[in-house]
């Protein structure tokens, strides 16, 4: 993503947003929740928005809205510290409570079918659970799926973000399945990547939509394993995380500094 403004797509709109809470998820993930001061922006669980400063001095970045739309228009932001991102160490560093920052969007085609009643297996790393916990969320909210299995990587424990919420959701709820997996560190199993977990957990994909969202060689593994198992191709939706920026031309990114 490059340093200059983005230009906004047709149907997309900006809009002041207040800081109600900034929250230290991991040792590098803050999640932001953001309430909105006029107008709210209109988005589906999936998409993203471009987050900026409200002076402009800060390079606006993309990140994939955590949360299914909500009444009250908040709108929830996992962002992960990037060494030599200016807008993530921004979050970080230097965002408080009480501040405005102004969001911009809505974009992406990571979305679901509200309709579909398949089983849905939703895969996720780091922030990116971002998309994954809004998709989630619309899909318990329907009831229309049969069953929503989400399997979360974390390198440790530590890193298990909203195990809490997950558990409770599965207790609650029976069409609802939350499996971690460790790929560092102690813990009870499962241990492992994802893709190497999946033939243990699944004999079939086949009739199956899948949702990968984290880094791109995760995201392409999952891919490749979910295929394996009869996945078919036009039902895996994915979403690449990037750490570096990524170049524009004249339209806003489809990814960008989520991670």
């Amino acid at each position: 993503m490059a340093e200059e403004r983005s230009v906004p797509t047709p149907g997309s709109f900006e809009e002041p947003y207040r800081v109600a809470r900034l929250r230290r998820r991991t040792s590098v993930i803050a999640e932001l929740e953001l309430s909105p001061l006029h107008g709210e922006l209109d988005y589906q669980a999936g998409e993203y928005v471009l987050l900026e400063d409200d002076r402009g001095e800060v390079p606006p970045r993309s990140y994939s809205v955590a949360n299914a739309p909500r009444p009250d228009g908040t709108i929830s932001l996992l962002v992960t510290r990037v060494p030599d991102g200016e807008t993530s160490r921004w979050v970080h560093d230097r965002l408080r409570e009480g501040d405005t920052v102004r969001l911009s969007g809505p974009y992406g085609t990571f979305v679901d079918d509200p309709a579909s009643t398949a089983p849905a297996l939703y895969l996720a790393a780091g922030s990116g659970l971002a998309p994954i916990r809004a998709l989630l969320e619309a899909g318990l909210r329907s009831r229309a799926r049969r069953s929503l299995t989400l399997i979360f990587s974390a390198r440790t424990e530590a890193d298990v973000i909203d195990r809490a919420l997950f558990e409770r959701r599965q207790r609650d709820q029976p069409s609802f399945r939350f499996i971690r997996t460790l790929t560092r560190g102690p813990g009870q199993p499962p241990h492992g990547r994802i893709p190497a977990l999946l033939p243990s957990t699944y004999e079939s994909l086949a009739d199956h939509d899948a949702f990968i969202a984290g880094a791109p060689a995760f995201v392409v593994a999952c891919a490749a394993a979910a295929t394996a198992l009869g996945a078919r191709r036009e039902r895996i939706h994915t979403e690449e995380f990037f750490v570096e920026p990524q170049p524009w031309t004249d339209e806003p990114p489809e990814t960008g500094e989520r991670m």
